[in-house]
């Protein structure tokens, strides 16, 4: 078979397959699912730093990742999850060496 001859059959593939990745692709479902994800993120991020004592600074910002899940940038926010739980995982990590 020439390629000429499989044109018509790429391009009705193509057609056929581009409202199942227009569905896949739907921007409302995917925000949703990055805002469930920095939420968890932040939840477990809560939960070493209530194990650490809970600082009022790493409270300050886990409140302001809160915020950014639902408002602002939810990549951002989740990589500031981590950030945080770092912080307080040192801090812990700290107060049982002496």
């Amino acid at each position: 078979m020439r390629r000429a001859d499989l044109r018509p059959a790429l391009l009705l593939a193509a057609l056929l397959a581009a409202p199942l990745a227009a569905m896949a692709c739907d921007p409302a479902e995917m925000e949703k699912a990055m805002t469930e994800i920095c939420t968890a993120a932040v939840d477990a991020a809560g939960e070493v730093v209530l194990a650490a004592g809970e600082p009022a600074s790493l409270a300050a910002r886990l409140a302001a990742a809160r915020r950014q899940c639902a408002e602002g940038d939810p990549a951002q926010a989740a990589a500031e999850a981590i950030r945080i739980t770092r912080a307080a995982a040192l801090i812990e990590a700290r107060a049982h060496q002496s």
